[in-house]
């Protein structure tokens, strides 16, 4: 006769009793629970001080990339004005032969009265 098939409620208190002296820490598993967790939680906040510090180079070098972006922009803008400005585009016309038109050869045309869509387009 099986004896575990007669008293299953009595097993089932056996098997708790046995769970319970497993989950119980003594001083040598807390212990070691306790580092653990240290370990766990140093890790973590290396992990963290390894990512900002990654982030603060990445910052620091950004900041070199938009200061010299900035620099350059300025240069441009100066370049920029200098070709735009009038003494120096008067000059590169001079260079090249031209000279400012005079007052006969000026001619205006009125197209105020003119429909546009009357105007035959010129392909080249």
């Amino acid at each position: 006769m099986n004896l575990r098939r007669l008293f299953p409620l009595q097993q089932m208190r056996e098997r708790r009793r046995a769970l319970a002296s497993y989950l119980t820490l003594d001083g040598g598993r807390t212990l070691i629970l306790a580092a653990i967790a240290f370990a766990l939680m140093s890790l973590l906040t290396l992990a963290q001080t390894g990512r900002s510090a990654t982030l603060g180079q990445e910052l620091a070098e950004l900041e070199v990339q938009r200061a010299v972006l900035l620099r350059e922009r300025g240069e441009l803008m100066l370049q920029l004005a200098e070709a735009q400005a009038f003494r120096g585009i008067a000059d590169r016309a001079a260079a090249d032969g031209l000279r400012p038109a005079t007052r006969d050869q000026l001619r205006y045309i009125d197209l105020s009265d003119v429909d546009p869509t009357s105007i035959p387009l010129v392909t080249p």
